[in-house]
């Protein structure tokens, strides 16, 4: 099976980090793959991977008014490339590629991969002839996406597929000492419960949320410090100092890292607990699998995929998202309940292995790509 894959998506995302996991999973299986990409992180962890890249036509800044130029470039490279199918990741792939798709039978089916995204599709005519008349098959990461799909916009059940992510424990490991070293490079005491903030500084992450739970939870545990780690999105280091500064409780009790990084599993092991506070967003949260492989209690809100990843009570506990006096209350079960920690810790483990194992995950996205592509499975 021949795949020509196409995403303007940042190497930053999970939805990245996603379909480069999917398709590198591919390859090794022998099926031929080739992204289109614009040149960027993205394009780099491809190339990295193991993927044959192509960075022109770059979807991401094409107009209407280049209609013509960019569709026989994208008309060339199928030709070129002889696949037996398209894979589009993101809105801009999936408008092109099905403008150029053509009506059914088409002679290459074209699939949409939505794992980025946690908007519902949108209901405008455009959006509806564009999935129901130019693609043959919609994967989603979690269920809210698939029952968009179904409900907002009557797609049959049988054209909207769900695959959670896969997520190998071994991608959350570190090497020995590297906890000791990160918590020596923040200053902790010993004793010191480090409670975790891993997340870009944008709105939909919340961190007002958190830094006010935080604030909350400061006096009534001296044993507790807070860590917020990430990079400048909609808003900077600044801004998380700012909203900081309004809680004097937490005056010498939180640090922050800002700074882009690769991975952020040493920040993820350095943690006693990890907390994820989105009030949106999420339709795959790479930082909660790598708590749970890490085996790091977590507190999650009920947003996105995240009741996906979690079993209350099981494999962590959840809160209603913009609730700083629930976030706390969770935390501060957390610390006091004896022996909670642990279980949630251990039934995390339990949850990755039996339900985001990253073989069966990469054996249904293959099954039902060779469907659509009308080929049988030989390996």
């Amino acid at each position: 099976m021949r795949i020509l894959a196409s995403t303007t998506l940042h190497g930053w995302s999970a939805g990245s980090w996603y379909l480069l996991r999917m398709l590198g999973g591919l390859a090794a299986r022998d099926h031929p793959v080739r992204l289109l990409v614009p040149e960027g992180t993205t394009a780099e962890r491809a190339r990295a991977a193991g993927l044959a890249v192509v960075t022109r036509p770059d979807l991401r800044s094409a107009g209407i008014l280049e209609a013509g130029r960019v569709s026989a470039k994208l008309r060339r490279l199928q030709a070129h490339f002889g696949p037996d199918l398209i894979l589009a990741h993101g809105g801009p792939d999936h408008a092109w590629w099905g403008w150029v798709a053509g009506p059914a039978p088409r002679p290459v089916p074209l699939v949409r991969l939505r794992a980025h995204d946690p908007r519902p599709p949108a209901a405008h005519p455009l959006s509806r002839w564009l999935h129901r008349a130019r693609t043959d098959l919609v994967v989603v990461a979690n269920e809210p996406q698939r029952r968009a799909y179904t409900d907002r916009l009557r797609l049959p059940p049988a054209r909207v597929v769900r695959i959670p992510p896969g997520f190998d424990p071994a991608e959350a490991a570190v090497p020995p000492g590297t906890r000791e070293r990160i918590r020596r490079e923040l200053g902790l005491p010993d004793g010191t419960i480090l409670v975790a903030s891993i997340a870009r500084f944008a709105p939909q992450k919340d961190h007002p949320t958190f830094l006010a739970a935080a604030a909350r939870l400061a006096p009534l545990e001296p044993r507790v410090r807070f860590l917020v780690a990430g990079y400048a999105a909609e808003h900077d280091a600044a801004h998380i100092r700012e909203l900081a500064a309004r809680h004097p409780e937490l005056a010498g009790r939180w640090h922050l890292f800002a700074e882009r990084l690769e991975e952020g599993t040493e920040l993820v092991a350095a943690a006693d607990l990890g907390v994820v506070h989105s009030r949106s967003s999420e339709a795959i949260c790479r930082v909660a699998l790598e708590y749970l492989a890490a085996g790091i209690p977590l507190v999650a809100t009920t947003v996105g995929a995240l009741p996906e990843t979690i079993v209350e009570w099981r494999s962590g506990l959840l809160v209603p998202p913009g609730d700083p006096d629930a976030l706390a209350g969770a935390l501060l079960r957390l610390l006091r309940v004896p022996g909670l920690a642990r279980r949630l810790a251990e039934g995390g483990r339990r949850r990755l292995a039996e339900h985001f194992d990253p073989v069966a995950a990469l054996d249904r996205f293959e099954s039902v790509l060779l469907r659509i592509a009308g080929r049988s499975k030989v390996r």
